[in-house]
């Protein structure tokens, strides 16, 4: 082998032995990019929110504000009004507008009205009864009351309908909509007479026989269980959710009706749901199953045959492309076309994962990759905490990061992943383009030679300045910091000294101050020969000499610091570098 030359960048595959790995494979890989082919640092995190309590389990963000939950809920945009928020897993099921939080079912009248028959009336009889309905602000009617008493109306009578309820507090009901059976070809049905604002007068129908309007459209509609779980978005108007062992999907376009009808029942609880396209992928203690289709009533669903219960809904990330759940045999993906594949058998095996906790992980995705937050216990039952970024395409690999979560949130507008930093009330935005870059770490393969041998030059292609952008970005940065320093000093204490701050609340030692980070253009590119650390490289652009005297069969090569690498390039002689290329 005269020369070594790793371009094409990759992350790391824990579980290959390291002399089995591809060229531009990695044996360790921390806080790169790896996306465009080179070998990239991410940018630091930055703070940007501040929540009322560090012990929450969620965090999101709506029309421009943070919200957090103590539970951990499941919310999302609504496909009627960009400004409604649902959300399920803080109690009954709610609907968030304009500031105010609303229970998301309509309730409906209890009590069936009283219809009186008045006035001397001739001709056909024709027997009617009558209901009537709840409407909201925002357009939202409830199921129908129980049917009245039935009556046997001729032309010239007149119809009183009575005990009408007053509209319930705290749903925004404004207005009633009262429907009248009648007949035709089809059969009998309820049929739009009046609308009217809501109170608990009598109402006189005086609408001709043939002047009814549209169809009672949630005669069969169902206000949602108290304990829906796991809101998810669907096309077509449609929203998913389960209770148990059942799923249920909304009303079209009415995110307040959830019909019986449209139920699916699995055999094993649910843990959680996610959706790609028209495809419905619900996980669950035991098997997965597989629903498709393009309304709730269209819906068919398939048990997969693959033994990979889901094992923590706090994990489960939509990738885009697939599902992402963890099992007990590592991290698996459920595809749109009903297929289920694990994606880390080349990173963990059954033990190291499950040394990952990933019970106990919380997840989201960040440039189609997974990010995994983890608490991981070592042989001396060390607690680690830290993130794992798995590219789940077609190679897997592995980026290791230090941040630690306890709750994630990502902005598919932006994206952007922000996290809430782990003990602490601190949003942060995870590689933030606004910050400084962060200090990288990659260590190649071992390349093993047939037989001993000695490399004599290295050269490493990088780009060490910063483009314009990035150093306007590091100034604004820095400026932001020092300001917020300033205020947090004017404001009082900033948590330094002894006893200051509730656990866990700083570092020790620490104050709430921000670090100032500037970039430092710093690159390290070490040598290793049969495992000890020969040569150390701190320029590019041009070969180095590497020591002589020795030979070894086994060689790494590793890369430190917050600059960008193209390519490297270690050959026996500056000649075969040159021959390279």
């Amino acid at each position: 082998m005269a020369a070594i030359k790793i371009m094409g960048f990759r992350g790391a595959q824990p579980r290959v032995l390291p002399r089995m790995l591809p060229d531009a494979g990695a044996q360790a890989a921390i806080n790169c990019r790896l996306d465009d082919g080179g070998l990239t640092p991410i940018h630091r995190p930055m703070l940007k929110e501040l929540i009322s309590s560090a012990d929450h389990l969620t965090i999101y963000r709506h029309v421009g504000s943070w919200l957090s939950w103590a539970t951990v809920v499941d919310a999302a945009p609504g496909p009627v009004d960009d400004e409604r928020l649902y959300y399920t897993g803080d109690g009954a099921p709610k609907m968030l507008k304009a500031g105010t939080v609303y229970d998301l079912a309509v309730p409906r009248p209890t009590v069936a009205l009283t219809a009186t028959l008045g006035g001397a009336g001739s001709g056909d009889t024709v027997t009617r009864a009558y209901v009537y309905t709840w409407v909201t602000d925002f357009g939202e009617e409830s199921e129908p009351n129980p049917a009245s008493n039935l009556i046997d109306w001729k032309p010239g009578n007149t119809v009183t309908l009575s005990g009408f309820a007053s509209a319930p507090a705290g749903r925004a009901i404004t207005k009633q909509r009262i429907y009248r059976s009648q007949t035709g070809q089809s059969g009998t049905y309820l049929y739009f007479i009046a609308e009217r604002s809501a109170t608990n007068a009598n109402f006189s129908d005086t609408v001709a026989v043939d002047a009814f309007a549209e169809p009672l459209p949630s005669a069969d509609w169902n206000a949602p269980p108290d304990n829906l779980s796991g809101l998810t978005v669907m096309p077509n108007g449609m929203m998913a959710a389960f209770s148990g062992r059942k799923v249920y999907f909304c009303e079209p376009w009415h995110p307040h009706a959830w019909p019986e009808k449209y139920v699916l029942t699995v055999e094993s609880d649910i843990v959680a749901l996610g959706a790609i396209g028209t495809s419905l992928i619900i996980l669950t203690t035991a098997k997965p199953y597989f629903a498709m289709g393009s309304t709730p009533d269209t819906m068919q669903m398939t048990k997969l045959e693959v033994n990979w219960p889901c094992l923590n809904k706090r994990a489960v990330v939509d990738l885009g492309f697939a599902i992402a759940f963890p099992t007990w045999d590592g991290l698996a993906i459920a595809l749109a076309d009903g297929s289920v594949q694990l994606v880390t058998n080349l990173l963990f095996n059954r033990d190291t994962w499950q040394r990952q906790s990933p019970a106990t992980m919380v997840a989201a995705q960040l440039s189609g990759r997974y990010v995994g937050f983890y608490d991981t216990l070592t042989s001396d039952d060390e607690v680690l905490a830290g993130a794992m970024l798995i590219e789940a395409g077609q190679a897997p690999f592995l980026i290791n990061s230090s941040a630690m979560a306890s709750a994630t949130y990502y902005d598919e507008e932006e994206g952007a992943l922000y996290f809430l930093r782990k003990g602490t009330d601190q949003i942060w935005r995870f590689d933030d383009p606004e910050a400084a870059r962060d200090y990288q770490y990659w260590r190649s393969k071992a390349f093993v030679l047939p037989q001993p041998d000695n490399f004599g030059a290295l050269l490493v292609d990088s780009d060490t300045s910063l483009t314009p952008e990035e150093a306007a970005a590091a100034a604004d940065a820095l400026e932001l910091l020092i300001a917020e320093n300033e205020a947090l000093i004017a404001a009082g204490s900033i948590l330094g000294d002894l006893n200051a701050a509730p656990l866990n609340r700083v570092a020790f030692a620490g104050d709430i101050l921000h670090p100032l980070v500037l970039s430092d253009e710093v690159l390290t590119v070490g040598v290793y020969a049969d495992g000890v650390r020969v040569a150390e490289i701190t320029t590019s652009g041009r070969p180095e000499r590497l020591p002589g005297g020795f030979k070894a069969r086994t060689w790494e090569i590793d890369v430190y610091g917050d600059v960008s690498v193209s390519n490297i390039v270690m050959g026996r002689t500056m000649a075969d570098i040159v021959a390279a290329g």
